[in-house]
């Protein structure tokens, strides 16, 4: 996984030799059973933790620069204990502005009404990528005496196609281009590079006649505070119905009327 840690905007390890990183002290702390400090040790507040402060002023190709300092960092306990963490991270992420993403399909080729064709391609793609749909999104807080850190983004993004076909992106997608296959066949539509699916049945026997797609994007936030780190899942799912109908063959009569003999109609089959 990609580094989700920043110091002034630059990226850093969540975690090094030195410990593990914390956005509000900009150190990276490993705890301690006693302080070190120039004050009166007798005025810490029972109960308090202490971390050993490797504190951070610059970042060189991508390596944090710094330097321990003498001062522990304490954390105070007692009646103002310290968040967990882990809770204060669970906080931090409820704050994050996470979305599920708008679904684009395609081709619905010759079809006013948005039906796709059996064995015609299909791509997929989200309509609206951002940092709340599609990320990555971070989010620094200070909850109950705890910096968090938080960087969310997506693993995958899954497909539920109908009939239990599913189709997994590793991104956004690649958006249709429409105005490239203006005078192209069906046969010469092209598959997606990215996230696309061939139906190989029509809608007409699922229950109100279309395919109950979904796409469904997979997160990991990623959190550093406290002295600690740890990973969130969430998902977050949209779904639309997309109708798939087959191009049937048009019958003419030899002599050019509208005589089809009926020995050569194409019954449809009938639903189970």
């Amino acid at each position: 996984m990609k580094s989700s840690c920043r110091y002034k905007g630059q990226a850093i390890p969540c975690s090094t030799p030195e410990g593990f990183w914390d956005a509000s002290s900009s150190c990276y702390l490993t705890a301690v059973a006693t302080p070190r400090t120039l004050g009166d040790a007798k005025s810490i507040p029972p109960g308090s933790r202490f971390y050993r402060c490797w504190f951070v002023f610059d970042v060189v190709d991508g390596k944090p620069v710094g330097e321990e300092t003498f001062e522990s960092i304490v954390r105070q306990g007692g009646p103002t204990q310290t968040m967990d963490p882990r809770e204060a991270a669970r906080l931090a992420v409820e704050q994050m502005n996470f979305e599920a993403p708008q679904l684009g399909l395609s081709p619905y080729q010759q079809s006013a009404t948005h039906e796709a064709i059996v064995n015609v391609p299909i791509w997929m793609w989200v309509t609206d990528p951002g940092k709340s749909t599609t990320g990555p999104q971070t989010k620094s807080a200070l909850i109950g005496g705890v910096g968090i850190e938080a960087t969310g983004t997506v693993d995958r993004i899954e497909w539920s196609m109908g009939g239990g076909e599913v189709v997994t992106c590793k991104g956004a997608g690649t958006p249709f281009n429409r105005a490239a296959v203006i005078g192209k066949s069906l046969k010469q539509i092209p598959d997606s590079p990215t996230c696309g699916h061939k139906y190989r049945k029509t809608s007409r026997c699922e229950k109100g006649g279309t395919f109950a797609v979904s796409a469904t994007a997979y997160w990991n936030v990623h959190w550093t505070g406290g002295g600690t780190q740890g990973d969130i899942p969430l998902d977050f799912t949209r779904a639309a119905p997309l109708r798939v109908v087959d191009l049937r063959p048009v019958l003419v009569a030899p002599d050019g009327t509208d005589n089809v003999p009926q020995s050569t109609a194409v019954p449809e089959r009938p639903c189970p």
